[in-house]
C-alpha cells in the first residue's frame, strides 16, 4: 500500500544540434518529470546511442534537421529502435502533418513558439512514460475501428485491451481493477452504449476512469446522452490522430491531478506515510473483511523512544530527520500492508499476519531501527522504538488498537526498546478509550 503508482525515473534522449536549445530542453523536462536527459547532436551519436544500449531510452525528442541528416534521417532510426518520437520541426503544414502521422510519431511541436514549446514537450514526456502502465479499453462492435484505435494509442505507449460486446466489455472491467480509460461505442450489438455507461459508472466514478463515448451518427443527443449517462468526453467518427491524442492526454491528465490530490489529502507532509485519517478510512474494511472471513489480522503501536530527548539534543530538523528516518524502514519493511503516522512520534501498522509472525516481523524492525543511526551531513544520532501489537480484534478497530496501545504502554513501563504482545481485551480502560482522540500522559496529541 505504500508504494507510488509510477517509476519517476527514466531516460529520454534529446536531438538537437543547437546546444543552447537542447540544454534549456533537457533542463525542462528532467525538473518537470525527475527524469534524466541525454543530448545527440548528430545522426551518427544518435545511432551510437541506439546500438550501445536497446531499451535504454523511454522517449525522443527529434529535430529534424541535423549536419548529417538534415532531411529527417534520424527520426526512421528513432521509430525503427521503438522509441516513442515528439518531433520538433521549424515548418508547419499539411505535407509535414501527414508525414509525421505515415511516421507513426507521438506528436509533432512547432519550434517557433520557443520555451512554450518544451513546456509543452515536458508534458508530453511525463505523459508517455506514464502510459506504459496506463491500460485503455477499446468497447466497439467495429474490427477495422478497434484495430485503427489500438494502433494509434499504441503510438503513445498505452497497454490496449478490446471487446467488440458490451457483455464483454463489462465482463474485462471485472477483472481489469486498473483500467484507467474506456473507449465506447453506441452501436453496440447487446446494449447500447448509454446502457452501458451507467453499468461502468455504478461501479467505477469518474475519479478513478475516464469513459469517452464515440460514435458515427452526427447528433448532439448520442453526445449530450453520453455525457449525462457518466460519460467524461465524447468523439465523432471519424476522429483524427492528434484529436484523439489531446483527448486521451487531458482526460488522463484530470485523473492523475484527483490522484494527486487525493495522496497530498491522504499523507502525513514530513514522512509521505499514510495519515490517522486514511488509516481508518482504508483500515476500516480490512477489520471488517478479517473478522467477517476469520482471518489473522494484527495491530501494532509504536513510539520513537525519549522523542524529547531527540529534539532537545539534536533540535527539532533532527527530530524532523527521525522521523523520516523511522518512515523509510517501516515503508521498506512493511512495503504491502497498512502504515501510517498518527501523529508525533507515533505510528501504526494493521497486518494480515497471525500473533507469531507479526511479532517476528515487529522484533526484526525493532532491532533494524535500532542499529541503524540517523546519518547525514549534519546529523548522526541513535534512537529506539518501543512497540505494543496485538491479534485480539476487540469490539472494533478502535478497541484494537487501544490494546496494542497497552502493549506499547508495558513496553515503556519496562524499559522501552522492546516489542510487547497484548491481549488485555477485558481492561476497562481500554473499553472507553478512541485512538483516534487519545492523548497519553506525556504526548501530545496525535496530528490528524
Amino acid at each position: 500500500m505504500n508504494n507510488y503508482k509510477y517509476d519517476a525515473m527514466f531516460e529520454f534522449l534529446i536531438i538537437e544540434d543547437n546546444r543552447a536549445l537542447a540544454t534549456m530542453g533537457k533542463t525542462m523536462i528532467e525538473e518537470k518529470n525527475a527524469c534524466k536527459g541525454v543530448i545527440a547532436s548528430s545522426r551518427n551519436e544518435v545511432n551510437a546511442l541506439i546500438s550501445e544500449n536497446p531499451g535504454r531510452f523511454s522517449v525522443a525528442i527529434v529535430d529534424l534537421n541535423l549536419p548529417d541528416a538534415p532531411n529527417g534521417e534520424a527520426l526512421p532510426d528513432v521509430i525503427a529502435a521503438n522509441i516513442p518520437a515528439i518531433v520538433l520541426t521549424g515548418a508547419y503544414g499539411e505535407d509535414m502533418r501527414q508525414q509525421m502521422v505515415n511516421y507513426g510519431v507521438v506528436d509533432y511541436v512547432v519550434k517557433s513558439s520557443g520555451i512554450s514549446s518544451y513546456q509543452y514537450v515536458a508534458d508530453l514526456v511525463g505523459r508517455i512514460h506514464k502510459n506504459r502502465s496506463t491500460k485503455v479499453l477499446i468497447i466497439d462492435d467495429s474490427q477495422s475501428l478497434s484495430n485503427l484505435l489500438a494502433f494509434q494509442l499504441g503510438i503513445q505507449r498505452l497497454n490496449v485491451l478490446i471487446a467488440h460486446t458490451a457483455a464483454e466489455g463489462l465482463e474485462i472491467l471485472s477483472k481489469e481493477s486498473d483500467i484507467r480509460l474506456v473507449f465506447l461505442d453506441y452501436n453496440l450489438p447487446d446494449m447500447d452504449g448509454f446502457e452501458v455507461c451507467q453499468k461502468i459508472r455504478a461501479q467505477r466514478g469518474k475519479d478513478e476512469m475516464a469513459i469517452i463515448g464515440i460514435s458515427g451518427t452526427e447528433s448532439e443527443r448520442i453526445s449530450s446522452r453520453f455525457l449525462k449517462s457518466g460519460a467524461n468526453d465524447f468523439l465523432s467518427k471519424p476522429f483524427g490522430y492528434e484529436e484523439l491524442l489531446c483527448r486521451v492526454n487531458q482526460n488522463l491528465e484530470i485523473l492523475d491531478q484527483i490522484e494527486i490530490i487525493r495522496d497530498v489529502a491522504s499523507r502525513d507532509y514530513l514522512t509521505r506515510l499514510y495519515n490517522r485519517r486514511y488509516f481508518f478510512e482504508q483500515g476500516i474494511p480490512v477489520y471488517e473483511k478479517a473478522i467477517k472471513k476469520a482471518r489473522p489480522l494484527s495491530a501494532a503501536m509504536m513510539d520513537i523512544d525519549f522523542f524529547k530527548k531527540v529534539n532537545d539534543m539534536q533540535g527539532h530538523d533532527g527530530g524532523d530527520e527521525a522521523l523520516r528516518h523511522i518512515a523509510v524502514i517501516l515503508s521498506g519493511m512493511f512495503p504491502d500492508v497498512l502504515v501510517a503516522r498518527f501523529g508525533g512520534e507515533e505510528f501504526c501498522i494493521l497486518m494480515p499476519f497471525e500473533k507469531e509472525q507479526a511479532h517476528k516481523r515487529l522484533e526484526k524492525f525493532r532491532k533494524k531501527i535500532a542499529d541503524s543511526p540517523v546519518k547525514t551531513d549534519k546529523y548522526n544520532f541513535s534512537y529506539t522504538v518501543s512497540i505494543g501489537f496485538t491479534d485480539i480484534p476487540g469490539e472494533d478497530i478502535d478497541n484494537m488498537l487501544a490494546i496494542a496501545d497497552m502493549g506499547l504502554y508495558e513496553a515503556k513501563k519496562n524499559g522501552r526498546n522492546q516489542v510487547v504482545y497484548s491481549q488485555r481485551q477485558n481492561d476497562e480502560n481500554i473499553k472507553v478509550s478512541s485512538v483516534r482522540q487519545k492523548q497519553r500522559p506525556g504526548n501530545k496529541t496525535a496530528m490528524a
